[in-house]
C-alpha cells in the first residue's frame, strides 16, 4: 500500500513539476495543464486574479523556481490580453495587483516592481495612445518605454 501511494505522489508531483506553459508559473499553471491558447490565458488570468505568480516568483512555490524568472514574451502578451482593461485602469493609477503581477513577468521584483508602475504611470499616454489599443501594441509599447526598468535595478 506505501508503495502504490508513494508511486503515485511521484506521478502526480511529476505532473505538476511539467504542467507550466506559455502562462509561466503560479496556481494556473498547476490547475491549468492543457497548453492551447485559450487554457493558457486562463492559467495566467487565474495567477493574476490570486497573486500566485508573483508570490511563487518570490518565494520559489507554485511551479516557480529561481532560474524561470526570466522575461517570457508569450506570458506578459496572454496576460495582457486577458486584462487589458484592468491593466489599462491600474497603469493610469500606478498601482495594482495585475500591474504587479506584469512587473514580475517583466522580470521586476520588490523595489524595482514600484518603479516599474511609476514608470508604466509617467508614460500611460506612450502605451496606451488610445481607448482603441490592441493588447499587442499596447505590449509593444510596454517592450519600448518598460523593458529596461527593471533590467536597470
Amino acid at each position: 500500500m506505501k508503495r502504490i501511494l508513494l508511486a503515485a505522489a511521484v506521478v502526480f508531483g511529476a505532473n505538476f513539476a511539467q504542467a507550466q506553459g506559455d502562462a509561466g508559473c503560479g496556481l494556473g499553471s498547476m490547475i491549468i495543464q492543457e497548453n492551447t491558447k485559450v487554457m493558457q490565458i486562463l492559467a495566467a488570468t487565474t495567477n493574476g486574479t490570486f497573486g500566485s505568480q508573483t508570490f511563487g516568483i518570490s518565494t520559489g512555490t507554485s511551479n516557480c523556481k529561481s532560474q524561470q524568472i526570466v522575461r517570457n514574451d508569450k506570458a506578459i502578451q496572454y496576460f495582457t490580453e486577458a486584462n487589458q482593461a484592468d491593466l489599462s485602469r491600474e497603469i493610469a493609477q500606478g498601482q495594482g495587483e495585475k500591474l504587479q503581477t506584469l512587473a514580475a513577468l517583466y522580470g521586476c521584483q520588490g523595489a524595482a516592481q514600484r518603479a516599474f508602475a511609476t514608470q508604466a504611470q509617467a508614460n500611460y499616454s506612450s502605451i496606451i495612445p488610445s481607448s482603441d489599443v490592441t493588447a499587442t501594441a499596447m505590449v509593444q509599447n510596454m517592450n519600448t518605454t518598460l523593458a529596461s526598468t527593471c533590467s536597470a535595478m
